[in-house]
């Protein structure tokens, strides 16, 4: 939530330096009913006068570049009317090349700006075409995000170039560098208006519309159009106003998690009950949560109204294991069910943690929770890998805001507060159930209604929160859009509106899906073979570019496994739900030994789980011990070192995870203070509904041989 694409995806939608990525409506016309629930829809429709500063070299990656290939000219690659040069320490083929633009084509602002570009070049001497895609934010990289585009397009990479365009602002394009805001993680108006001002006359020359000529230029330059266009989440916005403006540079258009560039409601309220009612979706879906009858929002609230009275406060660690110290009070509980459309792990534990704290008074589920979402809440990081300033820029000057910026910064505040007031009195459950000065008073500011108080007025004829015309047609070109139904950062609603747009579109709502559906279903870390870990809107995307638009096969968009949510969180084994014994079982085994093996189960899923917010490939345990987890053949291993879920049950061993075909081994050592000691191997495939988990091995001397539910 928020203005689109931040934060939340500070980790989650950006790779950072080193290729870690660490990275329905009314009747429409023109064919798109048939596109829409004839083929596509498979789930219920959702009820900078100075130059701008300049950059450090950019290091993209640590392998060495592949040779220019023969015929190519000694020293880089002839492409169009450009020459590109291998790029330094990047992965395998790329070629880099920049091309010069004016900040302001008008001529009123002199001064350029150096737009950066990697090109990978096709294996065959005449390719298919060319794939363009690119990142959101505002303010990532996409060169950052090279690893999840080259993976997401791996099949077609023989047959197509793949080029990445850094906007103007951004990665390899100069990015915008403002210090105390690039430092600041709630993004304070002051700090945003004294970039702005940093930027003197040029801080209006970043706009969306601007950027999107920059990418039609290098296309035209490297005479590769037209071009297959992917872009996810604010790459959507930038990937439409690019297709209004330059219609005929487009083959096709695939716009994941994706919101119209008219708009968007400075309210937020649409993401907002999108992510609040995901809860409830998630728990429907889930059997140990339907078991507990009721509704999670209900729950949820009973936390609220707790945290209201009585603040929990201690020291937690966030997804790479790093300890903080945390209070969960009701605005910071806003910004940990907002972190929920980015981050499934809130989706998952949310529920479970709630009710640890409120019925058993175990506070360290709550605190994690809130440690995590304060670190994928939050910017920061390297201007070149996202710049909080071209985020100000693009947030600033192209969406809508509650004041007119050409007002002075005192009667924008007054305006401020007077649409607050107006709120407050008309509709003052938009954020339901939260009061709107909880949401205003937020952690990471996540609404941000007042981001852009003190950002520069606008120049003479620029029309603030306009990148497009209101009466802009959209080409008719084949387009695909991909809406996750669990997404709160850019909600179903506004994919389907976004889809209104064009003249026939596929609109294809995923279940189970949150944000940026096609590039590893929201993870951190990219998976060493393949895009997204349903296997499911990556082919499909990869397919529909490969095939020229054609109507893609959408079966598995309602067939992704739901979030499995935790039963519940213990501090001892005894607390813990058995384990059922094996249907060919010869003993059954102690109710005891049942109650450690689901334990061992759940310790592993919670490490499995926290591969969705580590960015290291190191973390500790709930309760404490260590794991780490690295690449491992198709998918990842994770190695545990005394991890506890429980305080005492001691977990080590190794978890390989099998991200092509979803099966999961775990090899575990178990210990249990006071009690047993054994060995345990578990197996489960993460992609099948209601997954079942088998449990088979020894404690003490004792065989154990049973089954539950995968966590």
């Amino acid at each position: 939530m928020g203005p689109k694409g931040g934060f939340g995806l500070s980790k989650a939608e950006s790779e950072m330096a080193g290729d870690s990525r660490v990275c329905a409506e009314a009747r429409l016309g023109r064919g798109l009913m048939s596109a829409l629930f004839a083929v596509a829809i498979v789930a219920t429709s959702p009820a900078v006068a100075q130059s701008p500063p300049q950059p450090a070299l950019a290091q993209s990656s640590t392998q060495s570049p592949a040779p220019p290939p023969a015929d190519a000219p000694a020293d880089g690659l002839e492409v169009g009317s450009l020459v590109l040069t291998p790029c330094v320490g990047s992965a395998g083929d790329a070629y880099c090349g920049t091309l010069p633009r004016p900040l302001d084509p008008s001529g009123t602002r002199p001064g350029t700006i150096k737009v950066g570009f990697e090109f990978y070049p096709a294996a065959v001497d005449d390719p298919a075409g060319t794939i363009v895609a690119q990142e959101g934010g505002p303010g990532f990289s996409t060169t950052g995000t090279r690893t999840g585009f080259l993976h997401l397009f791996g099949t077609l990479r023989d047959r197509h170039n793949i080029l990445l365009v850094d906007k103007r602002g951004t990665g390899l394009s100069q990015p915008i560098d403002c210090p105390d805001l690039q430092k600041d993680p709630d993004l304070a108006p002051e700090a945003v208006g004294a970039c702005g001002a940093a930027l003197g006359d040029h801080a209006w020359d970043y706009g969306t519309a601007l950027a999107a000529d920059d990418l039609a230029a290098v296309i035209e330059a490297l005479e590769v159009g037209p071009v297959a266009y992917y872009g996810d989440s604010y790459g959507t916005y930038f990937g439409a106003v690019f297709a209004a403006r330059h219609p005929t540079l487009l083959r096709t258009l695939v716009l994941d998690s994706a919101y119209p560039p008219f708009g968007p409601d400075p309210w937020y309220a649409t993401e907002w009950a999108a992510g609040r009612d995901g809860f409830d979706l998630v728990c429907a879906r889930s059997p140990s949560c339907t078991a507990l009858g009721g509704r999670s929002t209900r729950r949820l609230a009973d936390l609220l109204d707790a945290v209201r009275k009585t603040p929990l406060s201690g020291t937690a660690p966030d997804g790479d294991g790093t300890m903080h110290d945390v209070t969960l009070d009701a605005p910071t509980l806003f910004m940990v069910m907002n972190a929920a459309g980015s981050d499934p792990v809130v989706y998952r534990e949310l529920d479970a943690a709630a009710r640890a704290w409120l019925v058993h008074q175990d506070g360290a589920p709550l605190l994690r929770l809130t440690a995590e979402a304060r670190d994928m809440s939050s910017p920061g990081g390297v201007p070149v890998d996202f710049s909080s300033g071209l985020y100000a820029a693009i947030v600033c000057t192209d969406y809508r805001q509650l004041f007119d910026l050409r007002l002075s910064p005192a009667e924008r505040r007054a305006a401020l507060e007077r649409a607050v007031a107006d709120k407050q009195a008309r509709h003052p459950d938009i954020y339901a159930p939260f009061t709107i000065d909880e949401v205003r008073n937020s952690p990471r500011n996540v609404e941000r209604l007042d981001l852009c108080l003190d950002w520069p007025a606008p120049p003479d004829g620029r029309t603030p929160g306009a990148p497009l015309p209101a009466a802009t047609t959209f080409p008719s070109v084949p387009t695909l859009v991909l809406a996750g139904d669990l997404d709160n950062t850019t909600a179903p609603d506004e994919g389907f509106a976004a889809a209104r747009l064009f003249p026939d579109p596929y609109f294809v709502l995923l279940r189970n899906t949150s944000h940026v559906a096609a590039m590893t279903t929201e993870a951190v870390l990219v998976p060493p073979v393949g895009s997204d870990a349903a296997g499911c809107a990556g082919p499909m995307t990869a397919a529909f570019v490969g095939d020229g638009g054609r109507p893609p096969s959408v079966r598995c968009a309602a067939e992704i496994r739901p979030i499995r949510t935790v039963p519940a969180f213990a501090r001892t084994v005894a607390e813990v739900a058995p384990a059922s014994p094996a249907p060919a079982s010869l003993d059954a085994p102690r109710e005891a030994d049942l109650r450690l093996a689901a334990a061992a189960a759940e310790t592993a899923g919670d490490v499995l789980a926290r591969y969705f917010v580590n960015s290291t490939e190191k973390g500790v345990g709930l309760r404490g011990g260590h794991f780490s987890l690295g690449p491992d053949g198709e998918g990842y291993r994770f190695t545990l070192d005394g991890v506890r879920w429980t305080q005492d049950l001691a977990v080590s061993g190794t978890i390989d995870w099998n991200q092509v075909t979803g099966e999961i081994d775990a090899d575990l050592d178990v210990a249990q203070d006071g009690g047993p000691e054994g060995h345990l191997t578990l197996h489960w495939n993460d992609r099948r509904t209601n997954a079942q988990m088998t449990i088979d091995g020894q404690l003490d001397d004792r065989d154990i041989d049973a089954v539950r539910l995968a966590p």
